[in-house]
């Protein structure tokens, strides 16, 4: 397999990976608003496509990791070398950026996920009848 196809799929797995992520961001900040409304009807809408992007995201990493394999394998670099290690010079700012950036949604999801929990169910606690 040609080498420029090889890091052209990490780049662009990479990219579909932080846009999907980015997607999730956007419904959790959705549904934020709609906890501090007490909107039920609409956080269920949410929670459905939360469910649904997660499912996407869970898809877009094991792509990810796919390439990252095949390309440490094409390269003969151990699993454990980061991809970018046995990338071309040029390719190591961008391969560094996309990773780094993958790695601070997931954090920022995280804690997105762990807050809007505690507004549910403090919204659950404050409204039980609505």
């Amino acid at each position: 397999m040609d080498t420029q196809i090889d890091w052209d799929d990490l780049v662009g797995a990479l990219t579909n990976e932080l846009q999907e992520k980015g997607r999730l961001i956007r419904l959790l900040n959705q549904q934020t608003e709609t906890l501090y409304r007490h909107d039920r009807a609409e956080n269920a809408r949410l929670e459905e496509q939360i469910r649904t992007q997660l499912r996407l995201i869970t898809r877009c990493t094991e792509g990810q990791d796919q390439v990252v394999e095949h390309t440490s394998s094409a390269f003969h670099l151990h699993k454990d070398v980061p991809s970018i290690e046995g990338s071309p010079n040029f390719l190591h700012p961008l391969l560094k950026a996309l990773f780094s950036e993958v790695n601070r949604l997931n954090d920022r999801i995280e804690v997105r996920l762990e807050q809007n929990q505690g507004l549910k169910e403090r919204s659950l606690f404050e409204n039980p009848s609505q």
